[in-house]
């Protein structure tokens, strides 16, 4: 019992903080639309028993393409030219795959593979900037991801954004770096998801 008060009361204590918080700084907060393609840098596994060399020149891992959505607060003090987002988002990403076999043996032929994959992902995203001249601001931040697949993995990817606010709007590229390699799709091991990402971030409330 003493240690549920002691969790209720901490849960409490950030609630009101983030109350003031968001009283004395929200500036705005609205939709995010997201829409980018990753590199995979991923290892390939050795092949089955019996099965000759996979050929690299020949298999790839790649990105079709990424998409997603999401919700962002900008917290900023108008006398200030710093800036702070926090963000719920969730993306779609597609990737096909295909992998060759070399034989030494010209009247033997080993099948190897091609398809599609879908990966979903639910991620919170913080990130601090600076307005550098008018509405041109640059961010650097972290997004602790959570991906969907057969078996679900976690990431913590850190990214940087160059962003332009014109009022009604941000226009804005960023690239992610993943930390992880626990994306595997065999024969596709320890694959890390990094890449380049637009967005677009339109306020749906604003204070002046």
């Amino acid at each position: 019992m003493e240690i549920s008060m002691k969790r209720l009361s901490f849960f409490l204590f950030l609630f009101f903080l983030w109350m003031t918080v968001r009283a004395q700084m929200l500036r705005s907060s609205g939709l995010v639309l997201y829409g980018g393609k990753n590199t995979v840098n991923y290892q390939m596994a050795s092949p089955g028993k019996g099965l000759p060399p996979f050929d690299l020149a020949n298999s790839r891992l790649r990105s079709d393409f990424t998409l997603g959505a999401g919700y962002r607060w900008r917290l900023n003090r108008p006398d200030t030219s710093w800036l702070f987002d926090l963000s719920l988002s969730a993306r779609y990403g597609r990737y096909s795959y295909g992998f060759r076999y070399l034989s030494s043996d010209v009247h033997t032929t080993y099948v190897g593979g091609e398809g599609i994959r879908n990966l979903w992902s639910a991620s919170f995203a913080g990130s601090v900037g600076r307005y550098l001249f008018r509405g041109l601001n640059l961010s650097v931040g972290v997004e602790p991801t959570f991906y969907f697949y057969d078996k679900s993995f976690f990431d913590l990817p850190v990214f940087a954004r160059l962003a332009y606010d014109f009022r009604f709007m941000e226009v804005a590229v960023q690239y992610k770096w993943g930390m992880t390699r626990k994306f595997n799709m065999s024969p596709f091991l320890c694959n890390r998801l990094s890449g380049w990402e637009c967005s677009v971030y339109i306020p749906l409330s604003r204070r002046k």
